[in-house]
Parts: C-alpha cells; sequence; structure tokens
C-alpha cells in the first residue's frame, strides 16, 4: 500500500529467522528486550507479568509507530483533502488491511473497527440483532462466556423479547456438544460463543459449532479476544459471520479493537451509532448511510491505535502465530505441572497438554485463601496475576467458586518466571496451610475464601504503618460480630462485582441506636477485617452517628478532610487501603452493605438517650 508508513521498521527477517516456524522454539529471552516495561521492578523485584489474559505489554514498536503518527501524519482520516489528512487516510486503511490478511478475510472493508472486542459484539447485537431477531427467538451462548458475550445479548433480549439460552459446561471445562445439538431449534437467529475461555483456556470447536448452526440456520459470532493474540485465526476457515477482538491484547494499544463480519452480512445490517463519517447523505428530516465498513465507524477515528494495531499485528506475523502458539501450550503445561503438584491447589480447565487447551493460562483457588490475598502475596514478589471472577461469574458458579486467582502467559514469558511464579506460590501456599486446630475467622469462610494463623503475617498488604497492619490482621483473626442476632429488622447482602466477595449484615434496632449487629460472609482478608470494624464500631451507636462514621470512612478514603472531632477508632488502620485503589472496594464492602440495607428500613424514632458511644 502506497503512501506514508509511520510504523517504525522491524527487522522481520532477523524476527523470522529466530522466531519463525522453521525455528526450534520462541525465544521469549531475546523477544522481552523489545518490551520496554519488562524492564521495570515490581515491588523491589524483577517483574514477572503474567496477566496477558487481561491485557498484553506493547513492544518498542508499537510504541513507536503511535508516536510517529502524531509526529508525522496527525489529522482527521477520510475529511480532509491536504497532504496530512491523505496520510491519516492511508494510515488508517493500511490498519485495516493489516488486520483483516491478518484474520483472513477476503476484503479490508469487512473489518469494522471499534474501541475493543465487547464495543464490537454490541456492534453485532445492535446492527444485525434489531434487524434479525424478534420476539420469541432465542440466541445460544455458553456457560463459559466472558460478560462481554452475555449481557449485549441480555439487552437484545429485553429490547425484542428474544430468549437467551446456554450450552453447559462439562466438569472438564468443555462445551455440551450434545446439549449443543438438542438447543439448536429453528427458533434459534445466533450462536455466540469464545474460541478460548479467559477462565479455562479451554480452545472451543468453533468451526464445529458453526458448522452445526449453520445447519439449523442460526449464524455465529465468535468472542475471539483470546485467541487472535494466542493461535493463528482463520476468521473464514472457521465460519464465523462475526469475529470480534481487542487490539490491546495481542500487543495493541487500548482503545481500538474490530469485528470482522462476513461479506454477506455486510448490507442486511443497520449502523450502530449515528453521526459524522457513516453517513451518505443527510436531510434535516432524514439520512442515508454510507456502505460499510464507514456504516458502522461513526465518528472521528482513533488513527493512532490504528497505526500501533497494525505495527501489533505485522510484530506477531514476522514471528509467526504457530510459535506464539506453540510457546504459550509450553509454559502452561509447565504451570500445570508445577502447580498440580502444590498441596491445597486445585486448578480449573482442561490438561494444557491436550488439543482442548491453549495453554494461555492456568486458573486455580487455594485451600483456606481467597485470591486477592493470593495475588497481593505474589505481588509483594514482583509477580503479575489477576485476582477476582474474570468477569465470568456464571462460569464461575458452575465451578462452585466466587473467584479464582489467574496467572496468563505470552510471547515474552519464560520458562524461568513459570518457576519463580511456581516456587513463590509454593510459599504462599505454605503460608496458608493450617494445622486442623487453628482457629478460623469465621466459621462462613469455605476454603478458598479465608484463612488461619499460620498464614496471618504473610497476608499483611505492604501499607501503612506495621501498627495498623497489627490492627487490621487481628480483626481479620478474631473478627467481632459474628454471633447471630435475634429478631433483626433488616437483613440485606452485598457483593463485590470485581471478585465476588459476599457480606450479610443483619441490624436489630432499639429505636434509633443500634442494639444487635452481625457481619457474616466470603471475603478476602481486608474484607473480613472491615467488616469486624463496623461490627465493633456500630453496636450501640445511634444510626445518625452510624452514618457519620461511614461518611468520615468514605471521607478517609478519598483522602477527603474529617471533621476535628470524628474519632474513627480502628478505622483509622484503614487509611493505607487508599493507596491500593482496587482494595478499597473490599474496605468498603461491608460498609456500604449496611447502608444499603438501612436505606430499606423506615426511619426509627430517636430513643430518649442521646449517648453516641458503642
Amino acid at each position: 500500500m502506497g503512501g506514508l508508513r509511520v510504523n517504525a521498521p522491524l527487522d522481520t527477517d532477523r524476527i523470522r529467522a529466530d522466531f519463525g516456524k522453521s525455528a526450534p522454539g520462541l525465544d521469549a529471552v531475546r523477544t522481552r528486550a523489545d518490551f520496554p516495561i519488562l524492564s521495570r521492578p515490581m515491588s523491589g523485584h524483577p517483574l514477572v507479568y503474567l496477566d496477558s489474559a487481561a491485557t498484553s505489554q506493547k513492544p518498542a514498536a508499537v510504541i513507536r509507530a503511535i508516536s510517529r503518527y502524531y509526529e508525522e501524519a496527525n489529522a482527521n482520516a477520510h475529511r480532509g483533502v491536504y497532504a496530512l489528512a491523505e496520510d491519516a487516510t492511508r494510515v488508517l486503511e493500511d490498519a485495516r488491511a493489516r488486520v483483516a490478511a491478518f484474520l483472513h478475510v477476503t476484503a479490508p472493508r469487512q473489518v469494522a473497527f471499534t474501541r475493543n472486542a465487547t464495543e464490537g459484539i454490541n456492534l453485532v447485537a445492535h446492527a444485525w440483532g434489531d434487524r434479525h431477531v424478534a420476539e420469541g427467538d432465542e440466541v445460544v451462548v455458553t456457560a463459559m462466556e466472558h460478560h462481554s458475550d452475555l449481557v449485549p445479548w441480555h439487552l437484545l433480549a429485553r429490547r425484542t423479547g428474544c430468549r437467551v439460552r446456554a450450552v453447559p459446561v462439562t466438569d472438564e471445562g468443555l462445551l455440551d456438544l450434545d446439549a449443543l445439538r438438542r438447543l439448536l431449534t429453528p427458533r434459534v437467529r445466533l450462536v455466540a460463543l469464545a474460541h478460548v475461555s479467559n477462565v479455562l483456556a479451554t480452545v472451543n470447536p468453533v468451526a464445529e459449532v458453526a458448522r452445526l448452526a449453520h445447519e439449523a440456520g442460526a449464524a455465529v459470532l465468535v468472542d475471539a479476544a483470546q485467541s487472535v493474540p494466542h493461535v493463528p485465526v482463520d476468521a473464514t476457515a472457521i465460519g464465523a459471520d462475526f469475529l470480534a477482538f481487542s487490539g490491546h491484547k495481542m500487543l495493541g494499544p487500548m482503545g481500538i479493537g474490530g469485528v470482522a463480519i462476513a461479506e454477506r452480512h455486510l448490507d442486511d445490517m443497520d449502523p450502530f451509532l449515528g453521526g459524522g463519517q457513516m453517513i451518505r447523505e443527510v436531510a434535516l428530516e432524514s439520512s442515508s448511510y454510507a456502505d460499510a465498513p464507514a456504516r458502522f465507524e461513526a465518528g472521528t477515528p482513533d488513527v493512532a491505535s490504528a497505526a500501533g494495531l497494525a505495527a501489533a499485528v505485522e510484530y506477531l506475523s514476522a514471528i509467526g502465530m504457530d510459535a506464539i502458539a506453540a510457546h504459550s501450550r509450553s509454559l502452561g503445561v509447565r504451570a500445570r505441572e508445577r502447580l498440580s503438584a502444590l498441596p491445597g491447589v486445585r486448578l480449573l480447565g482442561p490438561d494444557a497438554a491436550g488439543p482442548a487447551s491453549s495453554g494461555t493460562l492456568v486458573t486455580f483457588v487455594v485451600d483456606g485463601a481467597h485470591p486477592h490475598d493470593i495475588a497481593a502475596d505474589l505481588g509483594r514478589e514482583g509477580i503479575a496475576v489477576r485476582a477476582g471472577h474474570h468477569c465470568a461469574q456464571p462460569l464461575m458458579k458452575r465451578f462452585g467458586v466466587a473467584s479464582t486467582t489467574r496467572a496468563s502467559f505470552y510471547l515474552y514469558n519464560t520458562d524461568s518466571e513459570v518457576d519463580a511464579f511456581a516456587t513463590a506460590l509454593e510459599r504462599v501456599v505454605a503460608r496458608y496451610a493450617r494445622p486442623h486446630s487453628s482457629a478460623r475467622p469465621s466459621d462462613s469462610l469455605p476454603a478458598g475464601r479465608g484463612g488461619g494463623n499460620a498464614a496471618a503475617r504473610g497476608r499483611a498488604e505492604e501499607w501503612g504503618s506495621d501498627l495498623d497492619r497489627e490492627v487490621v490482621l487481628d480483626h481479620y483473626l478474631r473478627p467481632a460480630g459474628r454471633d447471630p442476632v435475634d429478631d433483626c429488622q433488616v437483613e440485606w447482602e452485598g457483593r463485590n462485582p470485581l471478585c465476588g466477595d459476599e457480606v450479610t449484615v443483619r441490624v436489630r434496632l432499639d429505636g434509633d441506636r443500634i442494639a444487635g449487629l452481625q457481619v457474616v460472609g466470603h471475603g478476602c482478608s481486608v474484607s473480613v477485617a472491615s467488616g469486624s470494624m463496623l461490627a465493633s464500631e456500630l453496636k450501640g451507636r445511634t444510626l445518625p452517628d452510624a452514618y457519620r462514621l461511614l461518611r468520615g470512612l468514605k471521607a478517609m478514603l478519598r483522602n477527603e478532610a474529617l471533621p476535628d472531632d470524628l474519632d474513627l477508632g480502628d478505622l483509622k488502620a484503614l487509611e493505607g487501603i487508599r493507596e491500593l485503589p482496587v482494595r478499597v472496594k473490599c474496605a468498603l464492602l461491608p460498609w456500604t452493605t449496611f447502608e444499603e440495607g438501612m436505606m430499606q428500613w423506615p426511619q426509627p424514632q430517636p430513643t430518649s438517650s442521646t449517648s453516641s458511644g458503642p
């Protein structure tokens, strides 16, 4: 393609020679040198980045491509007729052509750029779904889907009256294809499924699913966010009518992704968003729309991110997707072998050595430990992993857990990093192991969600003073507020959507005084400790005083000024949590649950006493 090229030239011959199909394997040590951020230490240790399933790191070539676009070609694409505008247009369309070739679709116009795979799926749900799905129709999903491939169909069902049904997952983490065949009735208009699970690493048989769906007269959407970065993907060969991907998971920048659309659907889809760029002609009373893909790309495009995405595709292509896939599988096999030998560790998903797994990640739970605490402990050793429900709450429920810990691998990870991760996890598991006689913080904290004395000091976060951490640990190991409350008037359950933590607050009132208070649930050390503090600080207070203390806690965690006469008590020990934004939600969960519960209760009359003491 002619015109300006803002992508920094890659030494593709060198890359192919070192890492291509003819090489015995991808040399991740050499690859790492292309990623500037990997030289940054974390918590005083070398960074071991094992969260590429959430977002990948960026090679220097991608960073340079974005910078060079702004330095040399910044203008509004498809608008002006001057040289800079033409250059910007060429950069955008060059990126589209590169992505189309990378995904093996016939024509660049089949690729519509979006911000990410989520927006791509929403585009299909609106642009195709609103036209082709009606009341009484069905959309089939799977029980292993990311929320991004569930919620858009729920919203479509709300708009159209269609029904969303799910293919179950087996104990091994595989799709139940017999159940899929039973679900594929004439009412089904679309089957939506992940190519690779972001929790199980399962590689779904998308080509077989597409064949079955097409025989039943249904279209197929493939969520390829976890496959496009790691394995060769031929959108045409697998029979995908729609294939969504995210640039930031495939070495590209955040803010760009797309959906590859089969040629036959380009003209039977309506616009997703309205505005500039996507129109053919506009009058005051009506408008007509441009051909695809412009019809789906309203507004000013993110050309800089497109330049970065083009550089990422070039980088991946130079190494070779077969080599990348083999490297990921090798790391996954190594990780599962090491982790399966650890006592108290349960792995989810199929064996990485088999064809049903990509090997790109390993997901696990540890007996007696909350995933947030596991991730925090590993983070203190420089190892970055993910903890939570991974935007897959139905799948968590299927396997009987609220959340898990996940380590995910990519082309810049090495065998030695996997070993460092496994060795560090072994130390963490040893800290969390409890003798049978050890007291648990709460009988309501099952395996994988609590802990005991042997792990106490290992769980203290690196925030605040030593005294603050001791206060939090004391509340975690000996939590207050566990005794039942008879005749409670308020019972409310709260959840942290990030990690699946749960808490139930039960309150008995005497007028406007809190006479009884119970706090139980499943949570990490910070959440459990904060719930204990709530029980200790609020029992015996009047509701106005309780709300004042709650406002003070929120102000402290927002780094706002507190009233001079407000004594936060043990809550002051949580002050350092504000340096850990994700854990702020853990600390606030019991308190916001209390607040929401009390909002459901009519305000009682004040008691005769005005004392605010506990």
